[in-house]
């Protein structure tokens, strides 16, 4: 006995050793308060700005040469605005200031935040190298180089369909007050590629499958109701949350055509001859709503709720400084609340298809789907095309208490027209 007492005395020891350097490097490596601090959520004019520049970058997917984008301070406040947005409760920063490009990530982590500051100066081919600090760590250059790596392969995913960042990215060079960037966007959504973490990746093939079947059924029986089309595509496809989300995805790419899947995750690429012009659908009489409604409802099976939730805001933001419609001939510009129920009711539909608890209830339901089931009639009393200015006086922002009351109040009255 009197042996194993300094042999457990040992082991005591060295497990209080291990625990305590495991406390001492989760405090170095977090901190008590966020670097990012709490911004507003993106404005009409940000996210104006930030599509001019996407629809700038999407030009070199046609050529595969690489366009000249130049940002300032106030373009990357706005990606920054639309990130942390996006992809809330993290935060995003990226700012330049006296020739140093900063970018800056705060996550909260248990009871602290996890703070990463990535900072590179001068002109560079594909990514520039940075000096990284995390927490109270500075880390070297070769971990830094390390940490780029694993993230290039969590982007890329198990299909390694992103292609390397310096691909993407050809060069990057830091100015005063300007950071001019090369890049070429590869083919595909790079937005799938950074969803919510626990989001499945979609089955390109049980998309193409449902697709072709219903362009099929189209040609044979034409059905311009959204909610026949629903019903269609669910009869399609296998009775579990990775078919139903199969299913929403075929549906988006019939309705919005392949700009659906340059969205939702680049399967418009597996429809192959199948593919055609958008089938023109219609929801409660409208066909942009039908077009919210399913591209909403991709987009929640593919990115998470907070990122689908966002875009569906940010389209109406745009839509405030715009001079056409910009998803339907009968779209009226300007902020529409029926537009943001119809983005809500798909969201909402698509977590009932996709929750292993009530999936088979929902598909026995929108298996017969009418308009009311996706899209209830008291929606359509909403207010329809407020301009900017109306938008700002009566809800402020899309982080104002007020907007975020009549989101709610949406929420409810979808609920009890039995959607959720």
């Amino acid at each position: 006995m009197s042996r194993s007492r300094p042999g457990k005395r040992r082991w005591r020891i060295v497990l209080a050793l291990i625990l305590g350097g495991a406390v001492a490097l989760f405090l170095l490596v977090t901190s008590s308060a966020p670097w990012v601090p709490e911004t507003r959520n993106a404005t009409a004019e940000q996210v104006a700005m930030v599509r001019a520049l996407a629809n700038e970058a999407r030009r070199s997917r046609a050529t595969g040469e690489p366009v000249e984008l130049e940002l300032d301070n106030t373009k990357l406040d706005a990606l920054s605005a639309m990130m942390t947005q996006g992809f809330d409760p993290n935060r995003f920063e990226a700012k330049l200031e006296d020739g140093m490009l900063t970018l800056t990530g705060s996550r909260p982590l248990l009871f602290r935040w996890l703070n990463i500051r990535a900072q590179t100066s001068g002109t560079s081919e594909g990514i520039p190298p940075f000096a990284v600090r995390i927490g109270a760590l500075s880390l070297p250059g070769w971990l830094s180089r390390l940490g780029l790596g694993v993230a290039q392969r969590r982007l890329a995913g198990e299909d390694g369909a992103l292609p390397p960042i310096d691909t993407i990215v050809r060069s990057i060079s830091v100015r005063e007050d300007t950071l001019t960037a090369q890049v070429v966007l590869p083919q595909g959504n790079l937005l799938a590629h950074v969803r919510a973490t626990g989001v499945p990746a979609i089955d390109d093939r049980a998309v193409a499958t449902i697709y072709c079947q219903l362009a099929e059924q189209q040609r044979s029986n034409p059905d311009p109701l959204l909610a026949h089309q629903l019903g269609r595509a669910l009869a399609a496809a296998e009775p579990s949350p990775e078919g139903h989300r199969s299913a929403l995805v075929a549906l988006a790419l019939l309705s919005v055509g392949p700009e659906a899947g340059k969205v939702t995750g680049g399967s418009e690429g597996a429809i192959g001859k199948c593919a055609g012009a958008p089938v023109r659908l219609t929801l409660q009489g409208r066909e942009d709503w039908a077009k919210h409604w399913a591209l909403s409802a991709a987009l929640e099976t593919t990115t998470g709720s907070r990122i689908s939730a966002a875009i569906g805001e940010w389209k109406e933001l745009a839509d405030t400084l715009a001079k056409g419609p910009l998803l339907g001939p009968n779209d009226p510009s300007g902020f529409s609340f029926v537009d943001l129920a119809s983005d809500r009711a798909g969201i909402l539909t698509a977590r009932q298809l996709t929750d292993p608890d009530r999936l088979a209830a929902a598909r026995e339901r929108l298996l017969a789907a009418q308009d009311d089931m996706l899209l209830p009639q008291a929606a359509l009393s909403l207010s329809d095309g407020m301009t900017d200015a109306d938008f700002a006086a009566r809800y402020g922002a899309t982080d104002d208490p007020r907007f975020e009351r009549k989101v709610d109040s949406i929420d409810a009255m979808l609920r009890r027209g039995g959607i959720d």
